[in-house]
């Protein structure tokens, strides 16, 4: 079983070190995320505002004896692109251990019953794995969406819009 709780504020330096793997993963598709040659750590500069501002939601993915094997990050209100969606998934994130057990998509169906509505899902273009993860999570759902190429600074990501 997975649960899909609310990452609170005193757990923010567990998010911060799972976020590190992840860009640490995302780096291979985005040649602009680099390490910070200070610490050593991938860092994601706006984290803070998961915990601070309204529409901006962290939460962990846990496995049922609590234990923590990833994250997603949720944005809605004003960080969501009100017209088409209610929420934008920001980040999706599975520890690699964790991979490949239908982990994630059980996540993805815990995250949809707790917040059903309109979702804005993007990849990179060129994250093949992430493309198929979704897709395949869609097809497993039955979840009926429609895909749009977009241009965000320097990347071409991929959005795919539907409904739970």
């Amino acid at each position: 079983m997975i649960l899909i709780t609310k990452a609170e504020q005193p757990d923010q330096h567990i998010l911060k070190n799972l976020m590190t793997l992840f860009l640490h993963d995302l780096s291979e598709f985005i040649q602009d995320i680099e390490m910070n040659p200070q610490n050593g750590l991938f860092e994601f500069d706006i984290l803070d505002w998961f915990f601070e501002k309204e529409g901006l939601t962290p939460y962990f993915i846990r496995l049922h004896d609590q234990k923590i094997i990833g994250f997603i990050l949720i944005q809605s209100g004003p960080f969501s692109n009100q017209e088409f969606a209610d929420y934008v998934l920001n980040s999706f994130f599975i520890v690699k251990k964790y991979r490949r057990q239908g982990l994630g998509r059980t996540a993805c169906k815990a995250l949809f019953e707790h917040l059903p509505g309109r979702y804005a899902v993007g990849q990179v273009i060129n994250n093949i794995p992430a493309i198929q993860f979704w897709k395949n999570v869609y097809t497993s759902f039955d979840i009926d969406f429609y895909e749009q190429e977009e241009k965000d600074d320097n990347l071409t990501l991929i959005y795919q819009y539907f409904k739970v």
